[in-house]
């Protein structure tokens, strides 16, 4: 936080000070009498108080200040406020100890008064640090060390007083609150500032400062995000290599240095375009306002852009996915909802994250359809659900009925739920990642597995290929712009599914026992279906209603409901079946068997005469599939 450039001054602080009126302006804060309460006041009788004792009253407004700051926005409950009593007397003893007497905050940089506390909380033996653990991207879990509490609430005393008495334009200043642009976040990630101080040379923090101004005012945030990050790497690249630097030096020689320090760096070509592209429209935008005095001509050509691979879709191994669902009841209850939600969805985690509250409705057929807002696409999108994943989703109303009363999301925040926030995207990687770790998750070759959301959205696309669903009716599904979007999951059914498939393809009988060809059930399953007229009623029993535990059916969708009834798939012209069930066919022969054997021994009752009806032609379908079966599979 740059203390030293703002202007501070007598006139400032005693503006600060007005501020603090009432019970804020006292010296001892009484639990019970705070202005502000919550659902923790509960816990904490009226006689619990805090108390600020700064020799100084100008530094006793300001922690003052910062305090009622943090209350009033709900950073801070009652239950934080009295956790922070025993620190804030600890700052003020130790403000009241410092040989420069200060009168403000502002008078040092926050680094020296963190050290200067650090080293006070050393000397009167009180230094409490600590250590902690979290999980890299490669699901190997490291060690780290954490900061005494105290210096961490000095920090947030410090930046509340700080931007009180900075009243430059937003802009202009090094860290930018987004909230204070009056730009949307997204409730579901933790953006909440734009910092160019990791942007080490001043005329390069000045252009960029104008560059990520220009983007928010035509993209989206998260794109702001990403140039930002893009020029911190051209910036330590420069600080590096090239550390006194002009803007107007920049030539084609340090371009191609840039190019081979981006490809030593380890980086996915991804990145790499990325970062190229970014410094491209910089320097360009820059020569063409005079933002800058870069040169005006073209230092980045086509050729220097690295060839990305084609996309793949990150989808979930099937034994990566049941091991989840094995060690699912090891989550808190609102996780493995959302789990279950997006494995049966599809939808972008962030779309969950702000998951309406009431985003459930029901058709006259007592069907389910899960309405939400696709903040990429910026459309209302609405997909079939199972009666199973509704469940799900209601219990979760219920639970968030009961914990928290009228909410605006499904799932609520597990820090903010005060503030009536979303839960954020981080918590549930962290969380689910942390499952995978416990349980040792790992994937066919034996390598942990590490989780990332959109697997799930890749997943449910990848299998909604391999069951034959038209490319278009997934596009639907998932809410892709254009068939585009879609056509990286067809690529997976058209190479490494392809083999699979082949396996089958001369292995498919039916009930005669007859070999089928896997295009002709799927012609019979989409009879009588208009393609231009194909909707979430179609997909609901295409996704929902075709499988059996011993084949499939090839009834005609556009048919609705079985109308044979239970038990007559083995009699049935529409049962299809492959290889895949031979066994389970053998154990229903073996056991339809017995029946016909016990039904001869007893043919006197007219019982027995109607287990022979039921099921000597099951049996004879049995042994065809079977001998069919053994055939195809002895071929092979």
């Amino acid at each position: 936080m740059e203390a030293l450039q703002i202007r501070w001054s007598l006139e400032k602080q005693q503006k600060l000070a007005d501020q603090l009126q009432g019970y804020w302006a006292e010296d001892k804060w009484c639990i019970g009498d705070c202005p502000i309460q919550d659902k923790t006041s509960l816990n904490y009788h009226g006689k619990k108080s805090v108390y600020f004792e700064c020799l100084s009253p100008s530094l006793n407004a300001e922690i003052k200040y910062a305090c009622w700051q943090k209350m009033d926005a709900k950073e801070w409950q009652i239950a934080t406020l009295w956790r922070k009593a025993s620190e804030i007397r600890q700052i003020c003893s130790w403000l009241n100890t410092v040989s420069d007497k200060l009168s403000s905050l502002m008078e040092r940089d926050v680094h020296y008064l963190a050290t200067s506390f650090r080293s006070y909380l050393l000397m009167n033996g009180m230094y409490r640090s600590g250590t902690g653990t979290a999980l890299h991207g490669n699901q190997q879990l490291v060690e780290y060390s954490t900061e005494d509490p105290r210096i961490y609430t000095l920090s947030q005393i410090y930046k509340f007083v700080h931007d009180f008495y900075d009243d430059r334009d937003e802009y202009k200043k090094d860290v930018w609150d987004i909230g204070k642009l009056g730009i949307k976040c997204n409730p579901s990630r933790s953006i909440r500032t734009l910092n160019f101080s990791r942007i080490q040379q001043l005329w390069l923090r000045d252009g960029a400062k104008r560059f990520i101004k220009y983007t928010l005012a035509i993209y989206s945030l998260q794109e702001a995000v990403s140039r930002l990050q893009g020029l911190v790497s051209f910036s330590i690249f420069v600080s590096k290599k090239y550390p006194q630097l002009l803007p107007e030096q920049i030539n084609r020689f340090l371009v191609e240095d840039y190019l081979s320090y981006l490809l030593s760096s380890n980086l996915a070509e991804a990145t790499r375009h990325r970062n190229i592209s970014i410094l491209k429209a910089f320097l360009e935008i820059c020569a063409r306002e005079e933002w800058l005095n870069v040169p005006d001509k073209r230092l980045i050509y086509q050729e220097d852009f690295p060839s990305i691979p084609k996309r793949q879709p990150r989808f979930i191994p099937e034994e990566v996915m049941q091991q989840l669902n094995q060690n699912l009841d090891k989550l808190e209850p609102t996780f493995q909802r959302m789990v279950l939600i997006l494995q049966d969805g599809g939808m972008r985690i962030s779309e969950l994250c702000r998951m309406p509250f009431n985003c459930l409705t029901q058709d006259l057929s007592g069907d389910y359809f899960l309405h939400y807002y696709q903040y990429k696409m910026k459309k209302d999108h609405s997909i079939p659900i199972s009666l199973e994943i509704a469940a799900v989703i209601q219990e979760q109303q219920k639970e968030i009925r009961q914990q928290h009363g009228d909410y605006p999301y499904l799932f609520a925040s597990t820090y903010h739920s005060h503030k009536k926030e979303a839960i954020k995207q981080g918590v549930f990687s962290k969380v689910i990642n942390q499952l995978a770790y416990d349980c040792n998750i790992c994937d066919k070759s034996g390598t942990p597995w590490r989780f990332q959301a959109h697997q799930f959205r890749h997943t449910v696309g990848t299998r909604m290929i391999n069951l034959g669903v038209p490319q278009h009716i997934i596009q639907r599904f998932l809410g892709h712009e254009t068939p585009e979007m879609t056509s990286v999951y067809a690529h997976i059914h058209d190479q490494t599914l392809k083999e699979e498939f082949a396996k089958f393809k001369h292995r498919m009988v039916d009930v005669t026992g007859k070999v089928v060809e896997p295009d002709n059930v799927k012609a019979e399953m989409t009879e009588g279906i208009d393609p231009n007229s194909i909707d979430e009623q179609w997909m609901r029993k295409n996704i929902l209603a075709q499988a059996l535990p011993n084949g499939l059916c090839g009834l005609p969708i556009v048919q609705g409901v079985c109308p044979y009834g239970a038990n007559k798939c083995l009699s049935c012209t529409h049962f299809k079946t492959d290889t895949r069930y031979l066994d389970k066919h053998k154990d229903h022969l073996e056991r339809t068997t017995n029946i016909v054997e016990w039904a001869y021994e007893n043919q006197d009752s007219r019982r027995s005469r109607e287990i022979l009806k039921e099921n000597l032609p099951v049996k004879e379908n049995l042994e065809r599939i079977i001998t069919a079966l053994e055939e195809a599979e002895n071929e092979a």
